[in-house]
């Protein structure tokens, strides 16, 4: 059985381009995003392929959250026009939008927590140069911007 994560593109040395929206709800002491679902934009500067990732949740029958990812081509479930007189894969976006300069990601990895039978995401670690995007599942998805490493974070499942 292939696990979702396995398939994904390697991360490292990739631009996170934007976290989009529907809506962002921001909270200042780190920085922290609220939303019920995102996608990231991310750009190998390379290859200058670009891709996102829609980052949505679920409850199970037993209350726990879980994280879900899917590698896309397109921003949906986002509203977009294609741009193809700049680029075959360019799109405008139509939502709330976060960038940041430290973008550059050295690594991501997936944590949550296993059993015998599954393996259930409920956090995602971006590291960048100087700072970590946080994401964390929940009827609102917590998306932090901090400049400590977070820790108590569940068993390591990935990294990409």
């Amino acid at each position: 059985m292939k696990i979702e994560w396995q398939s994904l593109k390697q991360l490292q040395g990739c631009l996170l381009k934007g976290i989009y929206a529907t809506q962002l709800h921001v909270r200042g002491d780190d920085l922290v995003l609220f939303s019920s679902e995102y996608v990231l934009k991310i750009n190998n500067p390379d290859t200058l392929e670009i891709w996102y990732w829609n980052i949505n949740w679920f409850e199970d029958e037993d209350g726990d959250d879980h994280l879900i990812m899917n590698e896309q081509e397109t921003p949906e479930p986002l509203d977009y026009v294609e741009e193809p007189d700049i680029s075959p894969h360019q799109h405008i976006i139509i939502g709330s939008l976060f960038y940041f300069k430290d973008n550059l990601i050295n690594k991501v990895s997936g944590y949550g927590y296993k059993d015998e039978n599954i393996e259930v995401l409920t956090t995602l670690v971006f590291e960048f140069e100087d700072s970590y995007l946080f994401i964390k599942t929940g009827p609102l998805i917590e998306a932090r911007i901090t400049k400590n490493k977070p820790n108590n974070l569940g068993d390591f499942i990935f990294s990409l």
